[in-house]
């Protein structure tokens, strides 16, 4: 009987079941839950004596630290020296005054580790067991370096070397002339490196730099992997206490002004199949801007992939290339931020390209998104972001990002609300304030 009972219970839940399924109607597609809250793992933090902000996120799945230093630097522009930025990383790590070169780079090999420097930061990665020692090198790198003439005549060799090749590339002469046609020769943004710049450059100008804007104080760093908040107080402590800190000079530069009137730029090369074309202009967008996200969410339907508008309207529509794009850049320097669309097409649709680029432009600022490339796109940006969680180097960027340029504390945490938050009306004004207040296009044509 008790058996009976429950198959009868069971009967009138599965046909109550199938009557509801049947009022459903499979053709509406279900409404979209509010965007969740992202659970992020808060980065433990503290100050150095000399003034590094560190930040620590703890992962002991796997016996690798990883350490990346930031430095928040606004230095002044290089002038007839343009180029020797680059070198900077270079020349630190060709030795030290107690280590050649080849000693500095077989301690490092024995380690099993790598440690690269750029002009404004450096990275290093090694096992657990080896990144006191590391650590160690790196400290002796920053406290006695070798600034090298022999080592600093390589690289100017190497380097116009590799601008002699540039000539004859059509992409490098449209990122030459899109940095200038932007910012301007007095803006860092729009120096060019030539064989000229190159070859003025002086080893004390590399050691100026270094002493000036490698310094502590302006130094964030975030450590990650398998490794603890008191373990990583005391290894940076033991490791770079010895480098001083110093008062950093902040240089200003001009605005970046738009054109007054469309400009169009054309440099000529004979015999190429195709051109290269770059519709562009700067923007005023900080990084953490309230528009910034609405931003993101407008330029991945006009252009952030092959699902974007430009690309179903040059490449599957007209067949003029292979894939036309948009993208846009926020800065933490007024004014420096740009916007590109760009596209290699044939040469005989070279104006007719320029033309379709501008037309969808002014499109997703006059005319409503469709709620299907709306979605479509959110969702796309939420599946990335999502994966790109599973780094914990992500969190501790994202941490140095809100501390550096003043970012609100929760702008990742409520990153996908804001997201969620950018429909049809926002993205046309966001794009519509920014296509209003500029003017292109500009193309770099091959023939």
């Amino acid at each position: 009987m008790k058996h009976k009972i429950i198959f009868s219970i069971f009967s009138l839940f599965l046909f109550n079941q199938m009557a509801n399924a049947q009022k459903l109607d499979r053709s509406i597609r279900p409404k979209a839950g509010p965007a969740p809250e992202i659970q992020m793992g808060t980065p433990q933090s503290f100050i150095s004596s000399n003034g590094i902000k560190v930040f620590v996120v703890e992962n002991h799945k796997l016996p690798i630290v990883n350490y990346s230093i930031d430095f928040d630097i606004r230095p002044e522009l290089q002038g007839d020296m343009t180029g020797y930025k680059e070198m900077i990383g270079e020349l630190l790590t060709a030795g030290t005054k107690t280590k050649s070169k080849d000693k500095f780079n077989e301690e490092l090999d024995q380690l099993g580790a790598s440690l690269s420097v750029g002009s404004d930061g450096i990275y290093m990665q090694t096992l657990k067991k080896n990144s006191d020692k590391l650590l160690a090198l790196a400290g002796e790198m920053l406290t006695q370096p070798n600034f090298s003439q022999t080592e600093l005549d390589k690289l100017k060799k190497q380097t116009k070397s590799g601008l002699a090749q540039q000539q004859d590339d059509p992409e490098a002469m449209s990122r030459n002339i899109t940095q200038i046609l932007n910012f301007g020769k007095n803006h860092p943004y729009g120096e060019i490196t030539t064989e000229k710049t190159v070859d003025n450059i002086k080893l004390d100008q590399c050691k100026k730099y270094f002493e000036t804007y490698f310094r502590p104080n302006v130094a964030y760093m975030a450590i990650v992997g398998d490794i603890t908040l008191e373990e990583a107080k005391a290894q940076v402590e033991k490791n770079f206490a010895k480098w001083q800190k110093k008062d950093v000079p902040r240089a200003t530069y001009p605005v970046p002004e738009a054109q007054k009137s469309p400009t169009v730029a054309i440099v000529n090369k004979s015999g190429a199949v195709q051109s290269v074309i770059n519709v562009t202009y700067p923007i005023n967008m900080s990084k953490g801007h309230p528009d910034e996200i609405k931003l993101k969410v407008a330029n991945g339907i006009l252009g952030g992939g092959s699902s974007g508008r430009l690309f179903q309207n040059l490449r599957e529509t007209h067949a003029w290339t292979y894939g036309a794009y948009s993208s846009f850049q926020s800065d933490e320097l007024v004014g420096a931020g740009h916007f590109s669309a760009s596209c290699n097409s044939t040469t005989s649709a070279t104006d007719s390209s320029v033309a379709e680029i501008i037309k969808e432009m002014k499109k997703m600022s006059s005319q409503k998104v469709s709620k299907e490339e709306l979605d479509g796109y959110k969702n796309y940006m939420s599946g990335t972001f999502a994966l790109g969680l599973e780094d914990p180097k992500t969190i501790a960027r994202f941490a140095i990002q809100e501390k550096m340029y003043n970012m609100p504390k929760d702008y990742y945490k409520n990153y996908l609300k804001k997201r969620g938050s950018s429909d049809s009306r926002r993205c046309n004004d966001c794009i519509s304030k920014i296509h209003s207040t500029r003017c292109g296009p500009y193309y770099c044509r091959r023939r």
